[in-house]
């Protein structure tokens, strides 16, 4: 499955476009956690966050609520990213309770940081590329709302102007 998952994710005009920011600039970075904690407090959510993801791995680029080895390490792998799916679906995805949906219940992520829900929108880029995802993540089961995937939109439409505003040139 890594393979598989390598391969779809690791399309080169992706990774290409991906490559194309300045990812490690401060400022963007307090300007994605200012985004995601907004989106945060609108959404009654624990954590919330902007990321991309990688071929092997999702980066959290701004964030609202991680803590411990997740906040270390900026990330998890691919293959445990809840934004993997938002990202190879290019589409919402949701998960009302990730201890019973059979999607994820194995999930290592879920199971030691005990986040049970997630509700996520895609970053696409200006080549159409979805790049990453603007999420939400709960510690309790969610039903999203059509407001709340509203809210997110407007999270992720601002970080890609963010975004753009950080384009190497």
């Amino acid at each position: 499955m890594k393979q598989d998952l390598f391969d779809r994710l690791g399309t080169p005009e992706r990774i290409r476009e991906i490559a194309g920011y300045d990812l490690f600039d401060p400022d963007l970075r307090t300007s994605l956690d200012a985004i995601a904690q907004r989106t945060a407090g609108l959404l009654e959510a624990s954590v919330s966050l902007v990321s991309v993801v990688l071929d092997m791995s999702q980066f959290i680029l701004g964030s609202h609520g991680v803590a411990g080895w997740v906040a270390d390490a900026q990330g998890v792998p691919a293959e445990w990213a809840l934004c993997t799916n938002t990202v190879l679906g290019a589409a919402p995805y949701r998960v009302s309770d990730g201890a019973t949906d059979p999607r994820h219940a194995d999930n290592p992520l879920l199971q030691m940081t005990g986040l049970r829900s997630y509700f996520g929108v895609p970053l696409i880029g200006r080549g159409g590329h979805a790049l990453g995802s603007h999420c939400v993540i709960d510690d309790r089961p969610r039903i999203f709302s059509d407001v709340d995937l509203a809210v997110l939109n407007d999270g992720a439409e601002k970080s890609m102007k963010l975004l753009e505003a950080y384009r190497l040139r």
